[in-house]
């Protein structure tokens, strides 16, 4: 393999969050198709997680070509309402969202629990209660 290792433009990269990794959608070189290219996706999927990330090559990789170095340039967080600068993203975990309250449904609940008691009540009159001494059976 020749040791021969050439420089390379930076590369920008638009990725969406499938779990807990990231999903690559664009690769460009020019920093302004791909901000626009995240503005389109965005406008598709407003609800999604999306990254623009700025890829520089590494020159001192064992693996030429094949290992970059990268720094965050935009998020769309939808929870926060749009995108924001890398800076922020430190700035965003100390904030605690509050704990969401999730209603209860008591009343499914009840019912249910009467219309069990109701259709046990219904089978025990229907079938009589269970006889212990069975004639014939010692």
């Amino acid at each position: 393999m020749a040791a021969s290792k050439t420089e390379q433009p930076p590369r920008f990269v638009v990725q969406c969050a499938k779990g807990k990794a990231w999903k690559t959608l664009v690769v460009e070189e020019d920093q302004a198709v791909s901000e626009r290219a995240l503005r389109e996706i965005i406008k598709i999927k407003p609800r999604g997680y999306f990254r623009l990330i700025r890829l520089d090559y590494n020159p001192k990789a064992d693996y030429e070509g094949q290992e970059f170095d990268w720094k965050l340039l935009q998020l769309h967080d939808p929870r926060k309402g749009g995108t924001s600068a890398g800076k922020d993203r430190a700035t965003a975990k100390r904030r605690r969202r509050p704990r969401e309250s999730v209603p209860i449904p008591i009343r499914l609940y009840g019912l249910a629990l009467v219309l069990g008691a109701v259709l046990a009540v219904m089978l025990f009159l229907l079938y009589g209660p269970p006889l212990s001494g069975q004639p014939g059976k010692p």
